[in-house]
């Protein structure tokens, strides 16, 4: 990594920071940078703000100066190359987590994207479920409305679908683990996470896998028994474009949505009937009476957007049939 430039200064102590990775976002960064302002606001406390430009080739460091000018918030800005091997959001985002943490050692760290308009109470809804006794908080992030729109139909489609899918096999698992496994599966994004500092130091800091880091961070944080809080959407809205900024990110999830016939939908999704079966396993772990048992293999490839669509109209029978009447 060579450092390139660094701008502003920050003072330790800081009640919480707000660290996000950019890479070519003048256009995108004003909503942003708005955004930001308006949930900084929310707030009493000292806070700060830190930006690390990963080969950023445009002007994004001067609007960011401008608007830190303009707010009069104590910002960082740090302009890095990466290795090729490197050069990815993952990397950027630990290195801009790893300054927030020596800002707010014993704070809470925030953390979103350079293409996301966080919501009004972002900061003051994150502070608030962390003195609750949460270690990590993640909100389930909505897409833009605006450009989700300009999308083929599909791509809004398969997202819907993902999302009542997901809500229906949480109902189910509660009710087949007897409210004892607690949630079935967080959708986490780097869009929004919200942690205390101590835990994300304690875990090592943010995990750097090619992508995924939002993924691998909530799993390590569980892994080491912390709490954690799947936020509802409390108005937090990212880019919906199809041109990525990392591959295998976003972008390129909604560019196959756009253009395959059968595209594939989010890979945490299961079958419902291995769903089932790892309830059972789970009960079984856990000694407590399982609720049957079958002998469906235990295995289970990627779902397509027409594989869930068929597994939702099979989990709302079995809501049905199991007296989950909201489902």
């Amino acid at each position: 990594m060579e450092l390139l430039n660094i701008r502003g200064a920050l003072e330790r102590d800081n009640n919480f920071a707000v660290s996000i990775p950019v890479r070519n976002e003048e256009r995108r960064l004003p909503a942003t940078l708005d955004a930001l302002s308006t949930a900084i606001r929310a707030v009493p406390g000292k806070g700060c703000a830190i930006f690390v430009l990963n080969d950023s080739i445009d002007r994004s460091g001067e609007v960011i100066e401008r608007w830190a000018q303009l707010t009069d918030l104590p910002t960082l800005v740090v302009e890095v190359a990466f290795a090729p091997t490197i050069r990815n959001a993952p990397h950027c985002r630990r290195l801009a987590l790893d300054i927030g943490a020596r800002a707010a050692p014993f704070g809470a760290l925030f953390t979103s994207d350079a293409d996301t308009k966080v919501g009004g109470r972002w900061i003051e809804s994150g502070l608030q479920s962390l003195s609750d006794g949460y270690d990590l908080v993640c909100e389930d992030v909505l897409l833009d409305d605006e450009e989700l729109a300009a999308l083929p139909r599909q791509v809004r489609e398969v997202g819907d679908t993902e999302r009542a899918y997901f809500d229906i096999c949480d109902r189910l698992w509660r009710y087949w683990t007897y409210e004892r496994a607690g949630t079935l599966a967080l959708r986490p994004s780097g869009a929004s996470i919200m942690m205390k500092t101590t835990a994300y130091l304690a875990i090592g800091g943010l995990p750097t896998p090619g992508m995924g880091e939002d993924r691998a961070l909530c799993e390590k944080m569980a892994a080491s028994k912390y709490a954690i809080k799947a936020l509802e959407n409390i108005g937090t809205r990212t880019s919906a474009r199809i041109t990525s900024r990392a591959s295998g990110g976003c972008g390129d999830a909604l560019a196959d949505r756009a253009n395959s016939t059968d595209p594939m939908c989010d890979s945490r999704l299961k079958p419902v009937w291995l769903l089932y079966d790892e309830a059972a396993r789970w009960l079984k772990v856990h000694k407590c009476p399982a609720p049957g048992s079958h002998a469906i293999p235990k295995t289970s490839g990627p779902l397509t957007f027409v594989a869930v669509q068929r597994e939702l109209e099979i989990a709302r029978k079995l809501a049905s049939a199991c007296g989950l009447t909201n489902a």
